[in-house]
């Protein structure tokens, strides 16, 4: 498949970018390499290649969940750099509106 300048020159100009007579060219040159790629890809028969979402197998062992004891509330709080009423006082981050 070829790309012609003006289908370049088309795509530079929906993405917002300013290309050199070089830069046109080169891009062009590109972009049909990369289209012709694809279409050698559509020509492999993949019928009997079952689809995948990776390359290889995935699992992910996770770990069972189990209730076990919390630390004491005041010896979370002595490393927090300020606490007030038994809750770490952390700086405002929104605004409030008027």
């Amino acid at each position: 498949m070829l790309i012609d300048r003006q289908e370049v020159m088309r795509m530079a100009r929906l993405a917002r970018l300013e290309l050199s007579d070089r830069e046109i060219d080169q891009y062009q040159k590109d972009l049909t390499s990369f289209l012709s790629s694809g279409q050698k890809l559509q020509q492999v028969d993949v019928s009997a290649v079952e689809g995948t979402s990776h390359a290889v197998a995935m699992t992910h062992e996770l770990r069972k969940d189990a209730v076990g004891e919390s630390l004491p509330q005041a010896e979370i709080l002595s490393a927090a750099p300020e606490a007030m009423d038994g809750f770490f006082k952390v700086p405002r981050i929104v605004e409030e509106q008027e």
